[in-house]
């Protein structure tokens, strides 16, 4: 402001816009060299300065961002109408699809897509088809699918999260929380806004389709050379299976392990039940 008044009150604005105008134009290039290799850090192959470590403050903050957003939404949820709440779907969806497909895009770009490792067999990658498919056409079995699956599956995928080294200024590790935090975030929408209630007979039909599915993809793996579900060997970074013995020991473990998560996941709603059905009924005098 100071500048103009000088230069309007002498009469030398070209003589003093001219080195100003190119500062700016400098920096303006310095800028966007700047977000440009910004840009190209975020998604480049390798995981760049800031590696993963299990347990960081990073790794805590990452799940704690994931918290906020799902609570937000769902409380967000809770205050629309059914227009809102049917746009709402509809950007869960888009964000579901969105995620999966720029996951794709950025390993085919670095040249690390593979069908051993990125076909949709894995119980998180699923699960995104299942959810997107819920989200446009509800169902029991979808939604089941989507709390059981999506509350024992993706919150241990966060918990142990398969990023490699690569830490939360990069895109793989950003795309991980997203994903898995869409598949918490969808069936705690449709238990606290769409009224969904879980039941014992949600949970054992989530964990026939779950062992059905185990059954299938194994000899996909057979075939492949893959090793999707982790079925067919333990992962190759830090996870709950280093706890278990070796396979293929580890997988009637894991097959119980999964059951107790969807009991776990159950146990609320029917602790609930059962001390409603105990209350005395008031009769009218």
């Amino acid at each position: 402001m100071a500048l103009r008044v000088g230069d309007a009150g002498s009469g030398s604005v070209p003589d003093a816009a001219g080195p100003a105008a190119g500062t700016g134009q400098a920096v303006s290039g310095d800028g966007r060299r700047g977000f440009s290799a910004a840009l190209g850090r975020f998604f480049s192959a390798s995981p760049g300065g800031e590696f993963f470590a299990l347990g960081s403050r990073a790794h805590l903050a990452s799940i704690g961002a994931v918290g906020a957003a799902v609570a937000g939404l769902v409380i967000a949820g809770r205050r629309m109408g059914p227009t809102g709440r049917r746009r709402t779907r509809h950007l869960l969806v888009a964000a579901l699809i969105g995620q999966e497909a720029m996951y794709h895009g950025w390993r085919a770009r670095n040249g690390t897509w593979t069908p051993k490792q990125m076909l949709p067999f894995h119980l998180c990658s699923t699960l995104i088809w299942v959810d997107t498919a819920t989200l446009l056409r509800p169902s029991a079995l979808g939604r089941d699918l989507g709390y059981y699956w999506g509350l024992a599956g993706a919150t241990q995928a966060m918990a142990t999260p398969d990023v490699g080294a690569y830490g939360p200024k990069h895109f793989r590790h950003v795309q991980f929380f997203v994903s898995h935090g869409l598949l918490v975030a969808v069936p705690v929408w449709h238990l606290v806004v769409d009224g969904h209630r879980p039941t014992a007979s949600g949970a054992l039909r989530a964990f026939g389709v779950l062992l059905a599915q185990g059954a299938v993809v194994f000899g996909i793996n057979r075939r492949l050379g893959s090793n999707y579900l982790y079925i067919n060997g333990k992962l190759e970074t830090a996870s709950l299976l280093d706890k278990l013995p070796e396979w293929p020991r580890y997988i009637p473990i894991m097959a119980g392990l999964a059951g107790g998560a969807f009991l776990l996941c159950w146990a609320p709603f029917g602790l609930a039940d059962a001390v409603r059905s105990r209350r005395p009924v008031r009769r009218p005098a």
